[in-house]
């Protein structure tokens, strides 16, 4: 379906060909979102128009026009990295890791994030928009639709999404978001809004800040020198440090988590159902993520809702984490993001 609209104030959705791809645009008077239908219904722009502030991050590799790439050679982990330009990926229904899953090699994340999905208009009105972009999956036989919605003087956006099982057979999945954000918001004047909770960090991270596994209570961590460390303050790019954590929220009904930057007064906030997503995955790479693909290039951070802790979705099955639909099973759930106030802490919209 295309989308037609002449509509040039309020909330409205618009169509356009960028970089080859279909890239549809919802926004109102104070955020606009970029979502590329075409592949894996990223989200390639999250800016707050009143500062004319893109919160996402953009790797140094762009999104590249459709069938324009043709790498050199396979990768293990799949393609993920190659096409990664950053921005906001949905990961289902894989995490981290080579996973092979009733012999179907799933790859880094999963294959949503590379499809294309189909969009609909659901509701198209000056005060409310709603677009539903879904896709079915060819490796695996999950149907996820995303109705994205924005209403008037809302500095979020909404995504009410549903996940089934098509299959006539159980399914186990990993489902998150992978929403990374980066300059101009983030500088060494911001703070990371998480809950108090305990937080794993990994240990695969050769030029980590933090002392690798369990911490008591988000933030307080300690380095790899045993020393104090706030772990909600962001260094600046020259720390050349990058770590992964997750954060569990087991028992919590709600979570969230905002990168506030305090000098411009400025952040990113959201909040999701924590029954849905009961970890919160948190990538910081602050200039330290050397060789393939970054090559010390990047400073940004992550924050990615997610059924499972970090790892992959053999970890998520042999750990009983995750999620398992059985056949016409579904799921389905709220996620909100947008701009907050950067200087107050945030616990959700």
């Amino acid at each position: 379906m295309r989308i037609h609209t002449e509509r040039h104030h309020g909330c409205r959705v618009n169509e356009y060909v960028w970089r080859g791809h279909r890239l549809v645009v919802l926004e109102n008077e104070l955020l606009r979102v970029g979502v590329v239908a075409s592949k894996g219904a990223d989200v390639v722009e999250l800016r707050y128009k009143p500062r004319d502030l893109d919160f996402l991050w953009h790797s140094p590799h762009p999104l590249l026009p459709p069938a324009e790439y043709v790498p050199t050679t396979p990768t293990p982990n799949g393609t993920f990295f190659d096409q990664y330009h950053g921005g906001w990926q949905e990961s289902l229904p894989a995490g981290n890791g080579v996973p092979v899953y009733e012999r179907a090699a799933l790859g880094l994340h999963g294959e949503v994030s590379s499809l294309p999905w189909d969009v609909r208009i659901v509701e198209d009105l000056a005060e409310r928009i709603a677009v539903e972009f879904s896709v079915r999956g060819r490796r695996t036989p999950f149907w996820l639709r995303r109705t994205m919605i924005l209403e008037r003087e809302t500095p979020f956006v909404r995504l009410d999404e549903t996940l089934v099982n098509e299959g006539e057979e159980p399914v186990p999945f990993m489902w998150g978001h992978h929403p990374a954000f980066g300059p101009p918001l983030i500088s060494a004047d911001c703070v990371i809004d998480l809950p108090p909770a305990p937080f794993i960090v990994s240990a695969n991270q050769q030029h980590g800040r933090y002392v690798p596994g369990r911490h008591e209570t988000w933030p307080l961590a300690r380095d790899r020198q045993g020393q104090p460390l706030d772990a909600s303050l962001v260094p600046p790019k020259d720390a050349r440090a990058v770590d992964t954590l997750y954060a569990e929220l087991t028992g919590q009904q709600k979570g969230y988590a905002a990168i506030r930057n305090q000098a411009l007064g400025l952040g990113v906030g959201l909040d999701w159902d924590a029954a849905v997503f009961p970890y919160v995955w948190c990538w910081q790479a602050y200039g330290g993520a050397w060789g393939y693909p970054y090559y010390g290039r990047t400073y940004h951070v992550a924050i990615e809702p997610f059924n499972a802790p970090i790892g992959s979705l053999e970890d998520a099955i042999r750990t009983g984490t995750g999620g398992r639909l059985d056949p016409s099973g579904e799921v389905s759930t709220t996620l909100r993001a947008g701009a907050v106030d950067g200087a107050t802490p945030f616990t959700g919209f």
